[in-house]
């Protein structure tokens, strides 16, 4: 996206400020409505107005042009790592704290259409892409969110919709030995009676446009050699995005994360409860996107699925 300099003398002859034609095309690349950039035609007028522009100018200056559309619909293959502290409550390993730092991880999301968040009344069913060979809900609705944090949730915000749709993150721990984290294709596979999907949302900090917020609420199995446990009731946050997927930004959990056995699961009426008793709980836990994979999201998935199946 080409930049539109703000800097005073850069864009108007003889040293004058940018001219009014150049400030409300940057603003419409903001996704600030027509109305709003006439009304600011009045600015070199009004003193007050003038001062509030020459801060504007220096807020926008500092952030650096982070306003891109929203990409249409796609899916993203990427790779990232997970960082986490475990802490035990039960068992051999009760009152204890593991650390793993894992190697790579290969994913793929699905991310819908942008479109404006009408609110929860509007009951949305939302469409996410499919690879041929994914057996998931190509279908978002409102209860599928097993989480539903208030601030992605903001109705005329521009929205995107995603789904995880399989995820490849496996370790060797000198404690725990090997551990491994399934979610979205390969749960529904190997544990269709617990699946539920793994859902996010990318919603525009303005009215539209980047940056936006970011949240994904993974509904995940981590498999060791004590036993499989469910890790859902949590959302990774990412404050400020640029970009789907979020390249570099900053991950974390707002609240620790209850690891349930899987027995204890499975004897539950709604898997949107906890079974409570857990043996340990994610105390911390950070899962950076580091790349994008330079191949189209069909063949990201389809490379997830050979690298589970080899494992």
């Amino acid at each position: 996206m080409a930049r539109i300099s703000r800097r005073r003398g850069s864009d108007g002859p003889d040293g004058q400020a940018p001219s009014p034609t150049g400030r409300r095309d940057f603003l419409r690349k903001l996704g600030i409505s027509a109305a709003t950039v006439a009304a600011l035609q009045s600015v070199r007028s009004d003193p007050a107005l003038a001062e509030l522009q020459v801060g504007f100018d220096e807020m926008v200056d500092k952030m650096g042009d982070r306003f891109d559309p929203f990409p249409e619909a796609g899916i993203d293959g990427f790779l990232s790592h997970f960082n986490m502290m475990i802490e035990f409550l039960q068992g051999p390993f009760a009152g204890q704290t593991v650390s793993l730092q894992m190697p790579m991880a290969v994913q793929s999301v699905a991310r819908s259409e942008p479109f404006i968040y009408p609110g929860p009344d509007a009951n949305l069913a939302v469409k996410v892409p499919l690879p041929d060979d994914c057996t998931l809900s190509d279908t978002i609705t409102e209860d599928t969110f097993i989480n539903r944090p208030e601030e992605f949730f903001q109705p005329g915000h521009e929205t995107v919709w995603m789904q995880i749709l399989n995820l490849d993150a496996r370790m060797d721990h000198p404690q725990l030995g090997p551990v491994r984290i399934m979610l979205g294709e390969t749960l529904k596979r190997e544990h269709p009676d617990v699946f539920l999907p793994s859902l996010g949302i990318g919603q525009s900090l303005g009215t539209a446009r980047f940056p936006s917020r970011l949240f994904f609420n993974p509904y995940a199995l981590i498999e060791t050699q004590f036993g499989t446990f469910r890790a859902i009731h949590g959302t990774l946050s990412y404050g400020w995005v640029t970009s789907f997927p979020p390249l570099s930004g900053a991950i974390s959990i707002a609240k620790c994360i209850p690891l349930e056995r899987l027995e204890d699961v499975r004897k539950l009426s709604d898997l949107h409860q906890i079974a409570g008793n857990p043996i340990a709980r994610i105390i911390a836990l950070a899962h950076p996107i580091d790349v994008s994979m330079q191949i189209p999201g069909e063949e990201a998935f389809a490379m997830v699925e050979r690298r589970v199946a080899l494992a």
